[in-house]
């Protein structure tokens, strides 16, 4: 299949096809990447970094966070090319859901601007009855997965290339009226330099016979159909539909990804994304 003009192999596990995208990750200059970890009874540094192995990690969890960001944005800003394209008429279709069950102050605003569906994307099985929303699964929900039912995208950890440095940072809380270091508030962290390299990749599971499953066509139980965005489009062969969203969906939002982990306010996580 090609992914930006390129040929990638189409891989099989067992009876399952997928497809296996190659991802580079790179620390931009003049910035540096925290992601942390939990804190270690072991040791007294509670700004520690994710490792494996006492080497920086991108965890898959929060790759696949900021891959759900972009994907969002992309379905709300391209919702009218969307549309047209898979022959939509019912906006709610093609929007989004923020998945919450409890949807904080600023989540219930960006609900109320009607970018999101008011409902959050879930199936739940009770015998023989399955509880859908009305507007099925998402688009988003698709490709990531939901609750009750797997997405078609698998994300693993992103490993350094070669060898991956980090250097200790000190932050510090300035007493506001003595104007020095506040007492207790010395935070001894890490950070993985500028220009390290992750590689990773992004798995896409085309084909699975054994639950019936083919990425770009709707998954359905008996007639009921969960992912509705899909059921009028026009395009029948399954390659071009998979190439199509491939290339631009999830190509798209991967490379709009520019900002991972923490410590944004003092310029860390600026990363590009490239296939390769």
């Amino acid at each position: 299949m090609k992914v930006k003009n390129v040929e990638i192999v189409e891989k099989n596990e067992g009876t399952v096809k997928i497809l296996q995208i190659p991802l580079t990750v790179r620390v931009r200059d003049g910035s540096f990447l925290h992601i942390g970890a939990s804190l270690s009874p072991l040791t007294e540094k509670k700004g520690a970094i994710f490792k494996v192995d006492k080497k920086p990690v991108i965890p898959a969890s929060s790759f696949k966070g900021a891959l759900r960001n972009q994907l969002e944005e992309l379905f709300i800003n391209k919702s009218d090319t969307f549309m047209k394209e898979f022959n939509i008429r019912d906006a709610e279709l093609i929007k989004p859901c923020l998945p919450a069950t409890n949807p904080t102050k600023f989540e219930k605003e960006l609900l109320s601007h009607g970018t999101y569906r008011n409902e959050y994307c879930s199936i739940q099985v009770d015998g023989d009855n399955i509880k859908l929303s009305k507007s099925g699964i998402c688009p988003v929900c698709y490709l990531m997965g939901c609750t009750g039912i797997m997405g078609f995208l698998r994300i693993p950890n992103f490993f350094p290339e070669g060898k991956a440095e980090y250097i200790d940072q000190t932050r510090i809380r300035i007493d506001r009226k003595m104007n020095t270091a506040a007492k207790g508030a010395k935070v001894d962290g890490e950070q993985v330099v500028p220009g390290t390299i992750f590689k990773g990749k992004l798995e896409t599971v085309l084909q699975n016979p054994n639950l019936s499953l083919d990425f770009g066509m709707s998954r359905k139980v008996d007639n009921d159909y969960f992912d509705k965005w899909l059921i009028s489009w026009s395009e029948t062969e399954l390659k071009k539909r998979q190439e199509y969203i491939i290339n631009n969906i999830i190509v798209p939002a991967l490379e709009s990804i520019h900002l991972l982990g923490g410590w944004k306010s003092v310029g860390a996580g600026m990363v590009n994304v490239d296939i390769g």
